[in-house]
């Protein structure tokens, strides 16, 4: 590694020279990651499922039953709709700077695998270790407060310190940062609705006291599924915040406080909802509930100035380019837009996949551009941050004429010249 690739690869920049792709392989952080994550997820998965799925016989002679399959397969289908309406919300939240797909799946599946796998194992521990003999003591209520905030916090985000720290020139805005952090909230929340959903359904349909089986179990679905789904994103998002902080500031000690900070609001929100849910009846839950409705109303208009803001940061920064006569100057307009990057995917996709790749990474190219620009004048880009400039310029260019990058005249759908042919038999027919 020479000199100024070493200076680029501190700065979080890719190398000036251009390697072969079997190398550019071999050095890219999530061609590994891909390699070791999702083994590794199995087996989170296969030892939570043999550690539920059996019954368990205490020593008071109690029998805990196990998730058996046809309960996890119900539970899974009610716990699907609610993680694939935040999925969507999140990625459309990541619409403007888009990660890879792979990118996406390895973050979601972070929290529904390892995350739970740390979660039940530590949680599991930890409530043995609070384990009490005292009359009227409460063996669940201590660990869900004061140990399950922490642990699934620190599980959660642990992925997201993992993509700061091998593949950061991804992870550019704040929005970048909470989708993720949502991403791999859901995750986890997919998979312990999964666990609460099968022990209701294997609780109701064992028991005889249960009068309306299906009502119970509906009840605590749309308690978990609607009221209080956003909980374990909107506290790993604080999380994401802090770190997204850190990653734009120039001072060391902003860097290390505010993840710092960010974690610990997050699990100390975490705390209070467990202990509020935990400890009071359902019937005094109404009050707390609208205060964190509106906690979670603020951080929703504050996600939607965020991607206002960013657009107004993609043209700004373009707009320095376009001055100086490297872009064009419909640039900044067309792609400061978020409808009109819209229409251009969507055009390009119906011609052909080719188009919509080379379209992809056009916009790719040119929002890292406006982003390695911003970085630039807030002093925190790094030695060699004026030569990826100059390199992505190079690539819009040489990419420019085999994509689609103006919206002015373009029709969505185009008009392929096979629907107006007409078979020649059909038109002898006729004329006959």
């Amino acid at each position: 590694m020479t000199v100024v690739d070493r200076q680029r690869w501190l700065s979080g920049l890719p190398p000036a020279t251009r390697r072969p792709w079997w190398q550019r392989l071999l050095r890219s952080p999530i061609f590994w990651l891909t390699l070791v994550l999702p083994p590794l997820y199995g087996l989170s998965l296969y030892d939570m499922y043999s550690e539920m799925h059996p019954d368990r016989t205490f020593p008071d002679g109690t029998v805990a039953l196990g998730l058996n399959n046809e309960a996890i397969r119900q539970a899974a289908f009610w716990a699907m709709w609610t993680a694939l309406a935040y999925v969507t919300l999140f990625l459309w939240l990541d619409r403007y700077r888009l990660q890879r797909p792979l990118t996406w799946v390895l973050t979601f599946l972070w929290g529904a695998c390892a995350s739970t796998w740390i979660s039940v194992k530590v949680n599991t521990w930890a409530g043995e270790m609070m384990q009490t003999t005292q009359a009227g003591a409460d063996d669940g209520v201590r660990p869900a407060v004061f140990v399950a905030p922490f642990i699934e916090e620190a599980s959660k985000a642990t992925v997201l310190f993992l993509l700061v720290i091998f593949y950061r020139t991804r992870i550019v805005s704040r929005i970048n940062m909470v989708s993720l952090a949502g991403l791999s909230a859901v995750g986890f929340a997919f998979v312990e609705n999964i666990i609460y959903y099968g022990r209701a359904i294997v609780y109701v349909s064992n028991t005889i006291e249960v009068t309306d089986p299906t009502a119970t179990v509906k009840e605590l679905i749309l308690l978990r599924g609607l009221y209080t789904s956003f909980g374990h994103p909107l506290f790993t998002m604080m999380t994401g915040l802090g770190l997204a902080v850190a990653l734009g500031a120039r001072s060391k000690w902003v860097r290390v406080t505010a993840p710092l900070g960010g974690f610990l609001l997050a699990a100390g929100g975490h705390m209070l909802f467990n202990g509020i849910a935990s400890t009071r009846p359902v019937e005094e839950l109404k009050t707390p509930w609208y205060l964190a409705l509106g906690v979670v109303i603020s951080l929703a208009l504050y996600l939607v100035f965020s991607v206002v803001g960013e657009a107004r940061l993609i043209r700004q920064r373009l707009t320095d380019f376009r001055r100086v006569g490297w872009l064009t100057d419909r640039d900044p307009i067309v792609f400061s837009n978020g409808f009109r990057r819209i229409k251009l995917l969507v055009a390009a996709m119906l011609r052909g996949p080719r188009m919509w790749w080379r379209t992809a990474r056009f916009m790719r190219l040119i929002t890292e551009l406006a982003h390695t620009r911003a970085q630039e004048v807030a002093g925190t880009g790094g030695p060699g941050i004026e030569d990826r400039c100059h390199q992505l310029i190079h690539q819009i260019e040489k990419l420019r004429p085999h994509a689609l990058t103006e919206t002015q005249g373009l029709k969505t759908f185009p008009k392929y010249r096979w629907l107006s042919r007409r078979p020649a038999s059909s038109a002898q027919g006729q004329r006959l």
